[in-house]
């Protein structure tokens, strides 16, 4: 499993990030076909993906807004129509994630889909250009997103931001079927636990969300950021694939080694906080 090393100390400014973005995160990274129709569209360090069918397309995250124009390249490359993107799943609540929605929507006419624990944080962030964020269609724990016969499904896991929504779907290769999850974050290294008054339940959040994120069945483990899941390694590998060779994308083990990772992190931070404040 990819480790973080060289652009985490940037996440821990994702939250103000609506200006400043951290360099090379939005350079472009090769379009590519995870598995299925889902295809990887997104930059070196921000995770986008599309998830094509016969009455349109679903775009999973925006990013900054100017990750849109190498996100429409990314798309028209693997030979689609980015105004054929019908509905548009916004990312969790950091400018890195929703900056682009408005553009989207007005580039394709998109559906925009925010989960509800986000709408007060999505309608409070300043665009840099003064654009409004869209809010379509307003999901909760459970909800479904369905298009031309794909159904996601989402999964709430606060702490990262307050309403952090991962996604799951099913996905086939070779007539198998996997279970396709698309991570929200889980990364916890950089918050603010003791005395965080905006976000009083963050430390109840964050362990209830690592307790609930090992239950799922991941195969094909995907997630909002590249680095979280090894993306550099096994986008080589699949250059490299052979037939009859497995799906490199197919990681159960580390999707669960992920969680296990993440969690550390966060106990090992909480307690360094706790320390510092009993000081």
């Amino acid at each position: 499993m990819q480790k973080m090393n060289l652009p985490l100390a940037a996440f821990a400014l994702l939250p103000t990030l609506a200006l400043a973005q951290p360099g090379g995160w939005n350079d472009p990274f090769p379009p590519h076909k995870v598995m299925d129709n889902v295809y990887y569209v997104g930059t070196t360090m921000l995770s986008s993906y599309l998830i094509t069918t016969p009455e349109g397309h679903i775009l999973l995250s925006s990013n900054y807004e100017a990750s849109v124009p190498v996100i429409q390249a990314g798309v028209e490359q693997l030979g689609f129509n980015f105004k054929d993107i019908k509905i548009l799943i916004s990312g969790h609540a950091h400018p890195d994630h929703i900056e682009g929605d408005a553009l989207v929507k007005e580039l394709t006419g998109a559906e925009v889909v925010v989960g509800r624990l986000e709408v007060p944080d999505v309608q409070a962030f300043k665009h840099p250009k003064g654009k409004t964020q869209p809010i379509d269609r307003i999901v909760d724990e459970g909800e479904t997103v369905s298009l031309g016969g794909m159904t996601l499904t989402a999964h709430v896991l606060p702490g990262h931001t307050k309403g952090c929504i991962a996604w799951s779907m099913p996905m086939t290769e070779a007539g198998k079927s996997y279970y396709g999850f698309f991570e929200c974050s889980l990364n916890g290294q950089f918050l603010k636990y003791v005395g965080n008054t905006d976000y009083p339940g963050i430390v109840d959040d964050m362990r209830g969300s690592y307790q609930k994120a090992k239950t799922f069945p991941v195969e094909v483990f995907l997630s909002s950021h590249g680095v979280f899941y090894g993306l550099d390694a096994k986008y080589e590998k699949l250059q490299a694939l052979k037939p009859g060779d497995p799906n490199p994308f197919i990681d159960p083990a580390g999707y669960q080694s992920h969680v296990a990772e993440f969690e550390k992190i966060f106990l090992d931070t909480l307690a360094k906080q706790q320390a510092e404040a009993g000081k």
